[in-house]
C-alpha cells in the first residue's frame, strides 16, 4: 500500500510542476520589460565602450525593449548587432524577472597599436582583429610605425588574414611581420616590460625601441627572432652589467650569431 502511495504521490508531483513551470513560462513571457542592465566585463581592463555606447547602438538598431513583453525582444538581433561591432568581442543577451533585460559584453584586447606610412592608426588583437583607435581611451601597448604598409583597405577589413598574403612584395608584408614581431615580444615578460617601440625604417628593416638605455636596436628582418633576443638578452644580463646601459647608441642583431654594439660619438 506504502508502494502505491508513493508512486501516485510522485506522479501529482511531477504533474505539479509541469504546470507550475507552465505557469511561469507564460509569466515570464509575457513580462514587460522595464529595465536595461548592462555590463562591461572587462571595463577596468579595456574602457573602449561604455553602457551609453551600447545604448546608443540599441538606438540606432530601433530596438524597442521598454514596455515591450519578454517574447517581443529579438534577442539573438540583439546580440548579433553588437558583436558587428569591432571592439566587441562577445555579447550575451538574456532576460530575468522582474521584467529585466541583460546585456553581458566583452571587448577585443588590443596588444599594439599600428601608425602606418600613411598616418592611419588602429590597434591589432592577438587574433589579428582590425580595432579603431579611440578617441577617448588608449591602452597601455606596444606601438609600431614607420614604413608599414597593408595589402588591404583599413575600415573595410575586419581582420589582417583576410587578405591574401601569396607573394606580397616585402613593403606589402610588413604589416604581418609586425604582427609576429609583437606577438613575440608580448608573449615574453622581460620583453614585454622592456620594448616599448617597433620602428620600420625605409629599407622595411626593423628596429627596436627599449624602454631602458639610449640605444637603438637593430633587428633586421623578422626571422631567427629566438636566437637573436637570447643574444641581446646575454648582453643585457652579462655585458651590461659590467659596461653599463648608456655606452652605446645603437646595438645591432642583423648578423648571424653576433651582436655588434656602436659607441655614442
Amino acid at each position: 500500500m506504502t508502494k502505491y502511495r508513493n508512486i501516485i504521490f510522485l506522479a501529482l508531483l511531477i504533474v505539479y510542476m509541469i504546470l507550475v513551470s507552465g505557469f511561469i513560462g507564460d509569466k515570464e513571457r509575457l513580462q514587460k520589460i522595464s529595465v536595461l542592465r548592462i555590463e562591461v566585463v572587462d571595463s577596468t581592463e579595456n574602457r573602449f565602450i561604455q553602457s551609453a555606447s551600447i545604448r546608443s547602438i540599441l538606438e540606432q538598431k530601433k530596438y524597442n525593449i521598454f514596455g515591450n513583453e519578454s517574447s517581443q525582444i529579438d534577442l539573438e538581433g540583439i546580440e548579433h548587432s553588437l558583436r558587428s561591432r569591432q571592439i566587441i568581442k562577445d555579447a550575451q543577451a538574456f532576460i530575468t524577472e522582474p521584467g529585466v533585460l541583460h546585456l553581458e559584453i566583452s571587448q577585443k584586447k588590443p596588444f599594439v597599436r599600428v601608425i602606418n606610412r600613411y598616418g592611419q592608426g588602429y590597434y591589432l588583437d592577438q587574433e589579428g582583429n582590425i580595432i579603431p583607435l579611440s578617441q577617448s581611451f588608449s591602452p597601455f601597448v606596444i606601438v609600431a610605425n614607420g614604413f608599414i604598409a597593408e595589402p588591404f583597405t583599413i575600415g573595410k577589413t575586419l581582420n589582417i588574414n583576410e587578405a591574401r598574403r601569396d607573394s606580397l612584395p616585402r613593403s606589402l608584408h610588413t604589416i604581418y611581420d609586425v604582427y609576429e614581431l609583437a606577438t613575440f615580444i608580448t608573449s615574453d615578460k622581460f620583453w614585454n616590460s622592456q620594448i616599448e617601440q617597433i620602428y620600420v625604417n625605409s629599407n622595411y628593416d626593423f628596429e627596436l625601441i627599449p624602454r631602458v638605455g639610449s640605444h637603438i636596436i637593430e633587428l633586421g628582418r623578422v626571422e631567427e627572432l629566438e636566437e637573436k633576443f637570447d643574444n641581446l638578452k646575454l648582453l643585457y644580463t652579462e655585458g651590461f652589467s659590467e659596461l653599463g646601459w648608456n655606452q652605446y647608441g645603437k646595438i645591432s642583431l642583423k648578423y648571424k650569431n653576433q651582436v655588434v654594439c656602436t659607441k655614442i660619438q
